[in-house]
């Protein structure tokens, strides 16, 4: 897969995946003379634990399988047609999309923890 058209992807689902974790609405606020770390507790439930975060898992999980079954059919089709395989390996970029999800998630709730303790 080439350089631009991963980042493409990872600016699109990336997107996708900031649009999904935050919540429609600021209803768990935190005090402003919360410390950082309780601020970052109440962001970790704040982005997980709303509607729209399930959307997220399904984007993650839709993402997962669609990576593996390209890789199956890509493997496939070369085996049919008596060819060798140039695909590389379906966990290196299954982890990686995995950490991106994580790194994203991460980032929101630190960005909102600081918001909030200030």
């Amino acid at each position: 897969m080439p350089f631009s058209a991963i980042v493409v992807f990872a600016i699109v689902w990336g997107g996708l995946l900031v649009y999904f974790l935050t919540p429609f609405n600021g209803k768990m606020e935190s005090s402003a003379d919360a410390p950082f770390f309780e601020a970052l507790k109440v962001g970790f439930k704040r982005l997980i634990f709303h509607k729209k975060a399930i959307l997220a898992f399904l984007l993650l999980m839709f993402t997962l399988l669609s990576i593996w079954s390209y890789f199956i059919s890509t493997e496939e089709y070369a085996r049919l047609h008596a060819m060798r395989s140039k695909a590389g390996d379906p966990v290196l970029y299954m982890s990686g999309v995995v950490l991106y999800a994580a790194f994203l998630y991460l980032f929101l709730a630190v960005r909102w923890a600081m918001k909030s303790s200030k």
